[in-house]
């Protein structure tokens, strides 16, 4: 059945298999909206919306599979399929607690073509008939479910609420755990339906799926999450008046030091011009408090534990120079990556160079749709910044430690014997010309520093208060055609993303922002 199923929708990405849904009333255009699906979603979810992709590798939970139809996140009954308007605000506000970004960076249309373009990729094969169907139009039109009047909440509800989520029947405890920190007995057991092991969510986060709103929570116990081991609470379960003391509940047992950032409503970050200069080696700088800051949610690629985080932007800029800060909480330092169970803090700054909007994942290559978007990154690591611009050796790292002969010391500079300088890699020289390397990428494996004439991008990280604080700086022009350049009045597609070394993070497990526009 599931070989015969991957057919079908093998032969439906191919075009050799017309399944559509398009009813008379839905709004935006499956065609068009394939453009989109290739440029924006293949990345993770696949050609097919399989969840199939080259980044699936890189992200828990996975990404979602369109073909089976089990769609989480719903205003509809357990069963029926999505609404549009359930999709679109999906599209538009991401998923927390996932990999998945807000696209409200794109243009409406663009999310409402995109939506008829899923919904023909929803496909069904009857092997007794011999017949493909689009789940949608099997199942005809989804119909929102009636959401109560929430009532008014007092102190003494909530012994009553929390009488009903510790009910047997209802199983929260089980997965959830007693205090609601996703540690129930049941809770390392739990798979979805593809047999994948599950991450139950941690109430005390206040991170939610669809959304921390009391009507989100009480949608998704009235809904269930398809695909999940979450439930669906019906009526003959637990009366409404119920569902919302469970509801409110859940939400009290939030961590109150826990700060969850909303995406922002006009993805703009707009930059503050100066007539003074801008230090690159003082992140902390009374002039930085002259620029409009911006709090930036950001999603962790690999999430075996739920973290809600955000990095704070400011940008200026002058007539000569721009320059990009961030800020973000990091409980500690990490800059030390001699070791090889030591993993650094970082961060970086990502831009389209073009103006156009690739993939979030290291820009499109033509693998994904044939037209090559690349990126310029500018990346800021803790070890360089360790380093003050000097390189640090194992003798650093182990600085009591006795051999009987070091064959490279210090005074040896004969590149034959050191190939990373030869090469000229930034990772190996004795100085490097700043803590931040300049990068380019076109998709998934195309990453590449540039060389050592280009690295002009300058700064400086510095951590106090449990928290780090980094600048970016470089001129507004570059002679460079893979660099970003930077002129009054427009708007430069921009994302950001963190990398915490306590937590293990390298590579592509770190917290990334969705794209938006940072506009001079």
């Amino acid at each position: 059945m599931e070989y015969a199923r991957g057919l079908v929708v093998f032969l439906v990405s191919l075009g050799l298999i017309a399944v559509s849904y398009n009813p008379i009333f839905a709004r935006g255009n499956a065609e068009a909206g394939k453009d989109v699906y290739q440029k924006r979603c293949q990345g993770c979810h696949g050609e097919k919306g399989d969840g199939k992709s080259l980044a699936a590798v890189f992200l828990y939970p996975k990404p979602a599979d369109y073909t089976a139809g089990k769609f989480k996140l719903r205003s509809t009954p357990s069963g029926e399929m999505p609404t549009d308007e359930d999709t679109f605000k999906t599209l538009t506000n991401g998923i927390s607690g996932s990999a998945m970004p807000s696209f409200a960076y794109i243009s409406e249309d663009e999310r409402w073509d995109v939506i008829q373009y899923i919904k023909t990729l929803t496909v069904y094969f009857d092997e007794e008939e011999g017949k493909v169907y689009n789940l949608f139009e099997l199942r005809g039109t989804p119909h929102p479910i009636t959401v109560a009047p929430e009532p008014s909440m007092a102190a003494e509800t909530l012994t009553k609420a929390k009488a009903i989520y510790e009910r047997e029947k209802l199983g929260c405890v089980k997965c959830h755990g007693r205090l609601g920190k996703g540690d129930g007995p049941s809770a390392a057991e739990q798979t979805d339906d593809w047999g994948r092991p599950i991450k139950v969510r941690d109430f005390t986060t206040g991170v939610f799926k669809g959304g921390n709103t009391n009507r989100d929570i009480y949608l998704r116990f009235a809904t269930g999450m398809s695909g999940t081991p979450m439930p669906a609470f019906s009526g003959e379960q637990i009366s409404d008046e119920d569902r919302w003391l469970l509801v409110q509940y859940v939400q009290s047992l939030k961590n109150p030091d826990v700060k969850i950032v909303a995406p922002l409503a006009d993805p703009t970050i707009v930059a503050t011009h100066t007539n003074d200069d801008i230090p690159e080696d003082n992140p902390d700088a009374a002039i930085w408090q002259s620029a409009t800051e911006y709090a930036i949610p950001l999603n962790r690629l690999w999430q075996p534990e739920i973290i809600p985080m955000h990095v704070r932007v400011r940008t200026l800029y002058n007539d000569k120079e721009v320059a990009i800060r961030l800020e973000w909480d990091d409980a500690t330092q990490d800059m030390n990556y001699s070791k090889e169970q030591n993993f650094r803090d970082g961060a970086a700054v990502q831009f389209s160079p073009s103006g156009e909007f690739p993939f979030i994942g290291m820009g499109n290559g033509k693998s994904m749709t044939g037209l090559e978007i690349p990126v310029n990154i500018w990346h800021w690591k803790g070890d360089w910044q360790a380093d003050s611009g000097f390189y640090q050796d194992i003798q650093q790292t182990y600085p009591n430690m006795h051999v009987d002969t070091y064959y490279f010391p210090k005074e040896v500079q004969d590149s034959t014997y050191l190939s990373g300088r030869a090469s000229g890699n930034l990772f190996s020289r004795e100085h490097r010309p700043s803590v931040i390397e300049n990068l380019n990428a076109i998709g998934f494996g195309s990453l590449e520093s540039q060389a050592l004439s280009s690295q002009s991008v300058k700064g400086a990280g510095c951590w106090a208060d449990k928290r780090w604080a980094v600048v970016f700086k470089r001129s507004l022009g570059s002679s460079d055609d893979r660099n970003v350049k930077f002129s009054k009045g427009t708007a430069i597609p921009i994302s950001f993303a963190v990398w915490d070394g306590a937590r293990e993070d390298r590579d592509g497990i770190k917290f990334v922002s969705t794209w938006l526009r940072l506009k001079m």
